[in-house]
């Protein structure tokens, strides 16, 4: 069943996607992945947006008044066992209220398709704070990824080993 789930992936978009910031705090953020096409406007709520493995994202934010002293961070939640890991940090002390660059980006090909992430930005300053969340999966099918017939094989493996145990145990006594 989750393979055939992990198999149900939506292709890529091209049209313009929205992220989540709540509230009124003048905070905004963008993100657009120059390859694919993917605009991602962090003001308003969003769904699940598919991304492809690699490309080159120009972003930019902005604050509503100068920050003064600043800090803030973007992390990606991963399932577990894995835990959070930590995309970019910042901070510094600015009257600047707008910043923008570009990061490149490539996934290791191991990464799962299809399996839907949870990326966590948060921006401190004098005059307050915001944060924001954006729900993205690695474009692709779950055979996509090399680890996927590795882990079927195995899993063939354990059962045909598991039945092989189990099989006397079904055998009818004499």
């Amino acid at each position: 069943l989750g393979a055939v789930a992990l198999g149900f992936v939506i292709g890529g978009s091209a049209a313009q996607a929205n992220a989540d910031i709540p509230g009124g705090s003048g905070c905004s953020g963008s993100g657009q992945w120059l390859d694919d096409g993917l605009l991602v406007v962090a003001e308003t709520d969003g769904g699940v947006y598919t991304i492809p493995l690699g490309d080159t994202v120009a972003w930019e934010g902005s604050v509503a008044s100068p920050p003064g002293s600043y800090g803030g961070a973007v992390s990606i939640d991963l399932p577990p066992p894995f835990g959070d890991i930590t995309v970019d940090t910042w901070n510094g002390d600015s009257e600047t209220t707008s910043n923008s660059g570009v990061h490149e980006y490539d996934l290791p090909s191991l990464t799962p398709r299809g399996v839907e992430f949870q990326a966590f930005g948060v921006h401190n300053d004098e005059n307050g704070s915001c944060s924001g969340t954006i729900t993205f999966q690695i474009e692709g099918g779950a055979f996509d990824s090399p680890a996927t017939p590795v882990s079927l094989g195995g899993t063939l493996v354990f059962a045909f080993a598991t039945g092989a145990v189990l099989w006397p145990l079904f055998k009818k006594v004499i």
